[in-house]
């Protein structure tokens, strides 16, 4: 009887406590959860990265997305509609790699780390102090995990 007292407790712990590894995702295309990052993703660049009004919308082909709680990653190539490029005639030819966050309604950028070289290591522990301490880390690419491991 004592051992099941004390055995009770912790299978509820393990129950209600969900792993982030549980909680990592990418939303499927069509979904609305993906949607909704690609739309809080492509106000952002519009609004701040277009050189001149853009003749048309832009979809994102998305190359990396990962989500976990209220925050995801995404890399993702912004282009028009019908698949023709929207860079570099509109819009800088960068790799465009952004946090969101969830807030409210909506997801939004957080940080911007939208680059065409790679960050030193002095730049890439100010990158890492710039992140909210509740991220997860394990969201990022490989190659952003492995920056933030060999520069801590």
């Amino acid at each position: 009887m004592n051992t099941l007292r004390l055995l009770v407790p912790f299978f509820l712990l393990c129950a209600v406590l969900p792993t982030q590894a549980q909680d990592e995702h990418t939303p499927k295309p069509g979904s609305t959860e993906r949607k909704e990052i690609c739309d809080g993703l492509r106000s952002f660049i519009i609004s701040e990265y277009a050189e001149k009004k853009l003749p048309k919308p832009i979809v994102l082909k998305v190359e990396y997305l990962k989500v976990s709680g209220d925050y995801c990653w995404i890399e993702a190539l912004p282009m028009f509609e019908d698949g023709s490029d929207a860079v570099p005639q509109f819009l800088p030819d960068i790799g465009y790699s952004h946090c969101l966050k969830r807030i409210n309604v909506g997801w939004h950028v957080i940080l911007d780390l939208s680059r065409t070289d790679v960050p030193d290591g002095d730049e890439v522990r100010k990158i890492r102090k710039s992140f909210p301490g509740d991220f997860p880390v394990s969201i990022l690419p490989q190659f952003w995990q492995d920056l933030f491991q060999q520069y801590k």
